[in-house]
C-alpha cells in the first residue's frame, strides 16, 4: 500500500509542470537567466543593438518550463505586436481550464535608472492580464554587479559591497513603492540578482529560484525543488 502510494505520487511529480513566462525589457537579461538556471547556453544571448528574442521561446528545466518572451523598449510597433504575444500567453489556459501560466518573472535591469517600459509592462500588460491571481507576478533585478556602472561589487568574492549592496535594497523598495502607487498590487518584495556573463558566476541564483517556489501553489512547490535539486547553488 505504501510503495504504491509513493509510486503514484511520484508519477504525479513527474507529470507536474511549472510553466513560467519570462518578460522584460530588451537587454534586461531574460536569456542569460535562463542559461544561468540551466547551467549552460540554451538561449540565445544578445550581443549586438538587435535583440535575439522575436517571439515567445520554450525550454523545459526538468518540471520547470521556462518562456522567454520578446523584450519591450525596441519601438512602438514592435512593443504592440510583442504585447499583444504576451497578452495572449497569459489568458492561455490547460486542458483542465486553468491559467497555463503559473508565474509571471519580470526581469528588471539593475544597470539603468530608466525603467519606465518596465513599469509600463507591468502596470499597462502584465498585471490587468493576471486575471484575480495577481501573486502569479514576481519582479527580479538582474545584472545587479553592474548596478552602480561596476563601483561596489567585489569580483573575488562574487558578492556586492555594503555600499552596493545598500543601494540595490534601496532600489527593491522604491520598485515595490512603484508598482503599489500605480496599481494597488502589493507584490513580494524583488530579489536582486546577477545572471553571469560567462567571466563572472552568477549570483543569487538560488535565492531566485526560492523566490519562484515561494509564491508557486503548494501543490506545485515541490516539482520546482525536484526541478532544482541538481543545480549548483550560486
Amino acid at each position: 500500500m505504501f510503495l504504491t502510494l509513493i509510486k503514484s505520487t511520484l508519477s504525479f511529480l513527474s507529470k507536474t509542470k511549472v510553466n513560467i513566462l519570462i518578460t522584460g525589457p530588451t537587454g534586461c537579461g531574460k536569456s542569460s537567466t535562463i542559461n544561468a538556471m540551466f547551467g549552460k547556453e540554451v538561449a540565445k544571448v544578445g550581443r549586438t543593438p538587435a535583440p535575439e528574442t522575436q517571439e515567445i521561446s520554450l525550454y523545459n528545466l526538468n518540471n520547470l518550463v521556462l518562456f522567454d518572451s520578446p523584450g519591450l523598449g525596441d519601438g512602438e510597433i514592435a512593443d504592440r505586436i510583442h504585447s499583444a504575444s504576451i497578452i495572449k500567453k497569459l489568458n492561455e489556459k490547460d486542458s483542465s481550464g486553468n491559467y497555463l501560466i503559473d508565474i509571471v518573472l519580470v526581469i528588471l535591469d539593475g544597470s539603468t535608472r530608466d525603467l519606465g517600459t518596465s513599469y509600463k509592462l507591468i502596470n499597462e500588460v502584465i498585471i490587468p492580464n493576471l486575471g484575480t491571481d495577481k501573486n502569479r507576478l514576481l519582479v527580479a533585478i538582474n545584472q545587479a554587479d553592474v548596478a552602480m556602472k561596476g563601483k561596489g561589487w567585489d569580483y573575488s568574492a562574487n558578492k556586492p559591497l555594503p555600499e552596493l549592496e545598500n543601494f540595490l535594497e534601496k532600489k527593491v523598495i522604491s520598485t515595490k513603492s512603484r508598482i503599489k502607487e500605480a496599481t494597488g498590487i502589493d507584490i513580494v518584495n524583488p530579489i536582486y540578482y546577477s545572471a553571469g556573463d560567462g567571466k563572472n558566476k552568477p549570483y543569487n541564483l538560488a535565492k531566485l529560484l526560492g523566490h519562484i517556489m515561494s509564491v508557486v501553489s503548494p501543490s506545485k512547490r515541490l516539482a520546482v525543488a525536484i526541478s532544482t535539486t541538481n543545480l549548483k547553488s550560486f
